[in-house]
């Protein structure tokens, strides 16, 4: 220390210089230069679209970012034209797209021609259990009673799933029918561009089951006008789905369901990704997140960007299983 003091300049210098370098992050700061956008690979009203909006008034009432955010709707595809226009912008963090697990299954079978590896995995959200459902004057009386029926005739019924055959909506009743031991290559599928318009197709007598998000069409449930056989998840939901039992309850070895996550381009910094790992980390802190989660009946499962990685890598690795036991897969 005696050194440092021969030259007073000198000392000042070294003392400046010092306080500076304790004072640098690890990597330079970023932030938004302008508006965000919000990509939902669906239409609106399903639970793409909903989270979108969701995610947008909160960092907004929130201030939880300083320029405008932008909701931006980009169905089709099977999720590929959403997935063509976020691959358009690499590198850019103020593009982010609500992710499902539909890209990931739609390159197993080769419908795709995205990975989940060609963008950035910024965070995880929520887990969205998938609900079955009938008209109010269906038939058929319980998740037992559609399992019987289509295990004397798989071709029966006719079921409308959002987006593709391979997503998470597919996969999650597919998943449940075969633990209840429907031979699943035999049924009758029709997609739709979201979890809307499916709701909209069973109540218009288009389709006779959906599997889709609780959120999508609990008022319908709550007028009486749709009734819910059967939840996915591990135990039941809350409010109206409260007496709505589980698959397992009912004696089909099953739980799992759908979530919600967001992806960035490929070629995210770290820079970029601590600033969204900052932000999302307080939207989900929010009181007004937690309601969100509540009133749409989704259920926690909030993770930065590396746990969402390691989210997705599992993801894929179970897919890949289910899908190649259905024949589907196609990738190696």
């Amino acid at each position: 220390m005696r050194n440092l003091f021969i030259d007073g300049s000198l000392s000042l210098s070294v003392l400046v210089l010092g306080a500076a370098l304790c004072t640098l992050p690890a990597h330079a700061q970023w932030a938004p230069a302008r508006p965000i956008e919000i990509i939902a690979p669906s239409g609106p009203a399903g639970t793409s679209d909903s989270t979108a909006r969701v995610i947008q008034r909160i960092l907004q009432t929130q201030k939880l970012v300083n320029v405008a955010v932008n909701v931006v709707n980009k169905p089709g595809g099977s999720g590929n034209v959403a997935l063509a226009y976020l691959n358009q912008h690499p590198g850019d963090a103020h593009y982010l797209l609500v992710a499902t697990s539909a890209p990931i299954s739609n390159f197993i079978v080769g419908t795709s021609p995205y990975s989940h590896n060609d963008f950035t995995a910024v965070a995880m959200l929520f887990d969205d259990y998938m609900s079955v459902n009938v008209q109010a004057g269906s038939a058929i009386a319980g998740g037992r009673d559609l399992i019987e029926r289509l295990k004397r005739a798989p071709e029966s019924l006719s079921f409308g799933v959002s987006n593709s055959r391979s997503g998470g909506n597919f996969t999650t009743l597919a998943s449940a029918l075969r633990a209840g031991g429907v031979d699943v290559k035999r049924l009758r599928s029709v997609i739709f561009a979201g979890g809307g318009a499916t709701t909209q197709a069973l109540l218009g007598g288009h389709v006779d089951v959906i599997n889709t998000a609780p959120g999508n069409m609990v008022e319908f449930h709550k007028a009486g006008k749709l009734r819910t056989l059967a939840v996915s998840g591990a135990k039941r939901l809350w409010g109206p789905f409260a007496s709505v039992p589980t698959w397992r309850e009912q004696g089909v070895p099953f739980d799992g369901g759908s979530w919600r996550g967001i992806q960035g381009p490929r070629g995210l910094t770290a820079a970029q990704l601590a600033f969204w790992d900052g932000v999302f980390r307080k939207m989900v802190q929010s009181e007004d997140w937690k309601k969100d989660l509540e009133d749409h009946f989704w259920v926690d499962a909030y993770a930065p960007a590396a746990e969402a990685k390691r989210v997705f890598d599992r993801e894929f690795v179970e897919f890949k299983s289910i899908l190649t036991e259905l024949g589907m897969a196609k990738t190696q």
